[in-house]
């Protein structure tokens, strides 16, 4: 039995203090959340074993994604508990391991008077405070001035937004984390600090070398204004992309990331790869019981611009209504998605493509040789003049049924899979619900036993509005990457 979703946008939960427990971890899921986020910056190795022992005991079906830390910048303690620097106040910055004052303060990288260069800007406390640097002084410190003082607390985040860094993305200890979520069968890996398509080949040849034969949807987090340069290969390369708006607000001037969103939206569209827009997109619910205005509308308005899932932070991590912020989340989507303004939209996105595509060619011809995006396309195009179909993919790997979902249809798409694993890996795919065909590997089976098996799926589940199934997949069928045929099949009369 399988059921469809009664929303295509997915929703990510962040696990946290506030959600770990089973009892609201169980509300989350009901309410919505189709994926689970361990932010690996908070929490142990024992803590995130428990937690993904929880979540497979509650759901078979919710994916569950690491988010690695990337390598972390950082203020050094203070000699009190807080100190107050001020505007116009000069102050040294040195890589030597000192406890920091209003005067001297110690920064974690290693690079620091290498990288950084005079009037470049250093940003503390997610750019609460704000500083230009003058000059070097030696190899070791550097001189520079408070633009905007403020409340200094130990072991603040720093962002260097006008510098290019040294420091490597993957740390060592992103790669033990990817071991250990190998080792405990996660579904996907968000790397942070990419700057270029490098950072994310590199995490995909250290999993194929050290976790050979698994396989893993690999996230690139836009948070860096050198990945918004290199975003078009990034985006190529990523199997899923995150709007990161948080480091993102940091290192680009806030009044640009509406635009910058949009811009990060349209490459994973344009390259069929899911994307995630995150951060504060509820954040008043971490203390108040429902969101504000503002908030809806910064939902709503991701979900006109083509993102496939939206993500809660602390929302669900550490805040006091986490199972009701995804409830209100779900809410939000699905009325989104059933309004006239929304379908309008998506028309004319489809007609834009067609007529000049992102770089202005059309989306078709970039895609000639790739007969399962042909079909995909025909897939679409049928639903568009059936009433009351549905789109039902026969996927080895997931890969077709992620092209379909990318195509934005307005009507549901049912991913055949051969296991959990498979099915997992379609939970940030718009509008992608999945049932699991056992005991086959695909290629031997009967297209009758597969329409039988999405029949009474339907049938069970409740689900009696259908009147056709168009079919998708390949010949053998389920075979990897021979997806060549679409049926179209009139279901039995209820």
């Amino acid at each position: 039995m399988f059921k469809i979703g009664n929303k295509k946008v997915k929703i990510v939960a962040t696990l946290g203090p506030a959600s770990d427990g089973r009892r609201v971890l169980e509300s989350i899921i009901k309410n919505g959340a189709d994926v689970i986020r361990l932010n690996f910056s908070h929490g142990d190795e024992a803590y995130f074993s428990k937690a993904i022992r929880n979540i497979r005991s509650i759901s078979k079906d919710t994916a569950i994604l690491i988010d690695l830390p990337g390598p972390k910048i950082r203020m050094g303690k203070l000699s009190e508990d807080y100190i107050t620097i001020n505007k116009g106040d000069i102050i040294k910055l040195t890589d030597k391991r000192i406890v920091s004052d209003e005067k001297n303060i110690f920064i974690n990288y290693p690079y620091l008077c290498k990288d950084i260069k005079p009037k470049s800007s250093v940003y503390i406390d997610d750019g609460k405070i704000k500083l230009k640097i003058i000059r070097k002084l030696n190899e070791r410190e550097l001189e520079a001035e408070v633009l905007t003082g403020g409340i200094l607390k130990p072991e603040k985040g720093i962002n260097f937004p006008d510098s290019v860094l040294s420091i490597q993305s993957v740390t060592d200890n992103d790669k033990k984390f990817l071991k250990f979520g190998a080792e405990h069968g996660v579904d996907m890996f968000a790397v942070s600090f990419v700057r270029s398509v490098e950072d994310i080949l590199d995490v995909k040849n250290f999993l194929k070398n050290e976790c050979g034969g698994k396989e893993f949807l690999i996230i690139a987090k836009i948070e860096k204004l050198e990945a918004l340069k290199n975003i078009d290969k990034i985006a190529s390369v990523a199997d899923a992309v995150m709007v990161a708006r948080g480091d993102l607000g940091v290192e680009a001037p806030v009044e640009n990331i509406p635009l910058e969103q949009k811009k990060i939206i349209s490459a994973a569209n344009f390259y069929k790869k899911p994307v995630i827009t995150a951060t504060q997109m509820l954040l008043s619910m971490v203390e108040n019981e429902s969101p504000t205005r503002a908030e809806v509308t910064d939902v709503s308005n991701a979900i006109f611009d083509g993102t496939d899932a939206v993500m809660l932070s602390e929302e669900t991590a550490v805040g006091k209504y986490p199972a009701e912020a995804v409830k209100y989340m779900s809410k939000i989507i699905r009325t989104t998605e059933k309004s006239a303004i929304y379908n309008k939209i998506y028309k004319l996105r489809n007609a834009a493509e067609y007529s000049g595509g992102r770089h202005g060619l059309n989306a078709l011809e970039m895609q000639t040789q790739d007969i399962s995006y042909i079909i995909a396309e025909m897939s679409v195009s049928a639903s568009k003049l059936l009433k009351n179909s549905i789109i039902a993919a026969i996927t080895r790997s997931g890969y077709t049924a992620n092209l379909i979902s990318s195509l934005k249809p307005h009507v549901p798409i049912l991913a055949i899979v051969p296991d959990e694993s498979v099915k997992r890996k379609l939970s940030l795919s718009y509008g992608v619900s999945c049932t699991v065909m056992k005991n086959t590997e695909f290629q031997n089976i009967d297209l009758k036993d597969v329409v039988d098996l999405i029949s009474a799926g339907l049938r069970i589940a409740g689900h009696k509005c259908f009147d056709y199934v168009i079919l998708t997949g390949g010949v053998p069928l389920g075979e990897p990457g021979s997806t060549d045929f679409v049926k179209i099949i009139k279901l039995p009369v209820k």
